[in-house]
């Protein structure tokens, strides 16, 4: 059973999510009909004060869901930043974001990859494909992050977080929203297979505030779109690895 790193209260002294037991039980205890429950995951914990899985927003979402004024997403950015779970030992951290552009029809995805030895990956990819089209940047996010559970995988990692700032890429993972078209089910149905192998997790990045691999998620993204179509071979263990720069004294 999963570790609950998140408490949430719906009927209590004070409702939200808690992130110890402690804050929990002292919003709920001695409150008449008080309703709580504990989770693995943030997102799940939202879908619990929701009202259990909720219906997504539309799933062809274009990248301008993500513009928000930049005083409510720095506002998001810290609370995300306060909700961040220890990183299992080990993991593949892995920054993901999506593009579409509509004259060509084509989505497209980036991905940077953070392996725990120091270096850079980072990989991008894009389709054309009329159905999946659909879906536009959704669709470029989804295959960011299978790309990234593939690429974990296959360098043989056991841990895998996963940094995105499209809430539905958590959100179907995890059964926090209904997946209601065949690409979202065929999306949740992947990561639900390959987390019973995996450990995935994901931490949700608020969009173009300023971290610097989700930029750079977002920047391979939209460069994919204009180069060769396709999704990359997965190099293991070599290629595309980019050490961090040194600088040499005086």
């Amino acid at each position: 059973m999963a570790k609950k790193n998140f408490y949430a209260v719906k009927k209590g002294k004070t409702t939200g999510i808690f992130r110890t037991w402690e804050e929990c039980r002292a919003s709920v205890a001695g409150y008449p009909g008080a309703e709580y429950k504990g989770f693995a995951t943030s997102a799940e914990a939202q879908a619990y004060l929701a009202g259990e899985t909720q219906d997504a927003p539309a799933e062809n979402t274009p990248d301008s869901c993500k513009r928000f004024p930049r005083a409510a997403r720095q506002a998001e950015a810290a609370d995300l930043a306060a909700l961040v779970e220890p990183l299992p030992p080990g993991a593949l951290v892995a920054y993901v974001d999506g593009s579409f552009d509509v004259k060509s029809g084509r989505y497209s995805f980036g991905c940077v990859f953070l392996p725990p030895s120091g270096e850079v990956v980072r990989e991008s990819g894009s389709g054309d494909n009329p159905e999946s089209a659909a879906l536009r940047n959704v669709t470029g996010e989804m295959l960011g992050a299978m790309f990234a559970v593939k690429w974990c995988e296959a360098n043989g990692y056991t841990a895998l977080r996963i940094y995105y700032d499209y809430m539905g890429i958590e959100m179907w993972a995890v059964g926090g929203w209904r997946a209601k078209t065949d690409l979202t089910r065929k999306y949740a149905n992947f990561m639900r297979e390959h987390g019973k192998r995996l450990d995935i997790s994901f931490q949700k990045v608020a969009a173009h505030t300023g971290d610097p691999y989700n930029e750079e998620a977002d920047r391979l993204a939209k460069a994919a779109l204009t180069g060769p179509k396709g999704i990359p071979p997965i190099a293991v263990n070599t290629g595309y690895v980019h050490p961090p720069q040194s600088t040499s004294g005086p």
